[in-house]
């Protein structure tokens, strides 16, 4: 299948699933079934159409090198993932993106879990985003290639397929490490996420009990999500009183 499918394909993906995600998420509906059911069709599109990927398409933007008849289309579609963060929250990062996908599944993997606070992943992130901004614009390197993202995703083998593997191994004890730490989407994301119209807060009838902030993987649940919360709805599981909600509006304490 030539890019620009999988890349069309990828976008109109986008385009049926963060709506839908976004009103199942709303409705309380998104049960932990039904998650593993869309988390696993993000992942099997990233394998069958090496898409929606927007880390990968922003990186060609950065190189110059999206075919011009795409470039427009390309520009919205990844403004438009980046600047939904601000109303969503990180709906696209957490449920429709592959590579998120990916990292949220094997996470399930019984292991013991090393919790890394956002307030050190911030850290490496930013400087990893400089990176990619100077190493696409002066040295025009394709780190995210090198990183092996494509050939893990097309099934190539090489050394590049082998360290991203490995990041994604790694995702099965430490939450996903390749969209805290390297995604540049999910860095400019971050920028809105914090604060965006919708996100989960807490509700009237909260006892403080601790039990969500306990499940919290990336340690972002204070008194409402903050900006690396990606709806994994492990705080809203965990919640005996029901005072979890994907809602907007002013937190009732």
């Amino acid at each position: 299948m030539k890019v620009e499918t999988g890349m069309m394909l990828g976008i109109l993906y986008t385009l049926v699933m963060v709506p839908l995600v976004t009103y199942l998420l709303y409705k309380g509906k998104l049960r932990k079934e039904l998650e593993w059911v869309i988390l696993l069709l993000s992942a099997l599109m990233g394998f069958a159409y090496f898409a929606p990927m927007f880390p990968w398409q922003m990186q060609l933007l950065l190189l110059g090198k999206i075919p011009q008849a795409n470039l427009l289309m390309v520009i919205v579609a990844t403004s438009a993932i980046v600047l939904s963060s601000l109303i969503l929250g990180r709906v696209f990062c957490g449920h429709v993106c592959p590579i998120g996908a990916v990292q949220e599944l094997t996470y399930i993997a019984p292991l013991k879990k090393v919790k890394v606070p956002s307030h050190w992943t911030d850290l490496v992130r930013w400087a990893m985003f400089i990176v990619i901004l100077i190493s696409s614009i002066v040295l025009s390197m394709n780190l995210t290639k090198l990183l092996g993202l494509q050939d893990l995703f097309t099934l190539t083998l090489s050394f590049s397929a082998i360290i991203f593997l490995a990041i994604m191994v790694s995702s099965t004890v430490v939450y996903r490490p390749f969209c805290r730490l390297f995604c540049p989407i999910g860095a400019l994301s971050s920028l809105f996420s914090g604060r965006s119209l919708l996100g989960v807060r807490r509700q009237e009838g909260c006892v403080e009990c601790g039990r969500c902030q306990k499940v919290c993987p990336s340690q972002v649940l204070k008194v409402r999500a903050g900006a690396e919360c990606y709806l994994c709805g492990r705080c809203m599981e965990t919640c005996q009183k029901d005072s979890l909600k994907y809602s907007k509006g002013k937190v009732s304490k």
